[in-house]
């Protein structure tokens, strides 16, 4: 029983992040791997309430009509398409190296974001009104095989590159996010589930709390002040990983 209430309120912390912001997979992804799940296991297992969390966050913001479609379609198939390229690497590629992957990303993450906090918050127009360059183009392949191989911080990433390269106003950008990293992590646990490597027992409460924590984490990212709060919970969410990051590199 404590498992599952574990698992229920992890889900719920990590759908809300992921919808109201980032680093949701910060709360689930140490969680799973603390209950004994193999490395591979834990990371394809995580995509379900990354998932849940994101497609409950969807159908809010799409029935608030908040997400920008045209310019979003046109980000699809480059974003998911990494992502599947990435999701294939996972199961390869050495624990060590992707521990190494999450500490070097999560310390990027913080500086992007700490660096540029003002444009986070002022800048960015409506999406629909603006073109969508290479460089976005080639950051989005980034960001997306990000998403398909760790899927940790892929949201910060994805917000950062949507506002301060793509010129898109940080709302709609969280709009987007929701869109292009649930697609991506359907893509990505399809891959999980062929190579068995997803817990079907540690499913049921991570999902259930992702989605009420998806409803929630949108419902304040669509609400008044939805930029300031977006900032904060970045910042508050890098800054706690940065800190279990050093714990864990003192302990070891």
């Amino acid at each position: 029983m404590h498992t599952w209430l574990a698992l229920l309120a992890a889900g719920t912390v990590c759908g809300f992040l992921n919808a109201a912001a980032s680093s949701g997979s910060a709360i689930s992804l140490p969680l799973l791997l603390a209950l004994g799940l193999p490395p591979a296991v834990a990371n394809g297992t995580n995509r379900l309430p990354v998932l849940v969390g994101l497609a409950t966050a969807f159908w809010r913001f799409q029935r608030a009509g908040a997400i920008p479609w045209a310019f979003t379609l046109k980000l699809i198939p480059t974003f998911v398409l990494s992502a599947l390229a990435g999701a294939s690497l996972a199961g390869v590629l050495p624990m060590e190296h992707i521990r190494l992957l999450v500490h070097i990303a999560l310390l990027l993450a913080l500086a992007l974001v700490l660096l540029k906090p003002q444009r986070l918050l002022v800048g960015g127009q409506s999406a629909d009104a603006l073109p969508i360059t290479p460089r976005l183009h080639l950051l989005m392949a980034g960001v997306g095989f990000w998403t398909g191989l760790i899927v940790l911080d892929a949201a910060t990433y994805l917000l950062v590159s949507l506002v301060l390269v793509g010129g898109v106003a940080l709302q709609q950008a969280n709009a987007i996010k929701s869109v292009l990293i649930g697609l991506a992590s359907l893509v990505s646990l399809a891959v999980f589930v062929r190579s068995g490597e997803v817990d079907w027992a540690a499913a049921p409460p991570l999902m259930l709390g992702s989605a009420l924590g998806g409803w929630l984490g949108a419902s304040l990212a669509l609400g008044p002040r939805a930029r300031q709060w977006i900032v904060r919970l970045l910042i508050v969410a890098l800054v706690s990983e940065v800190a279990w990051m050093l714990v864990g590199l003192s302990r070891g």
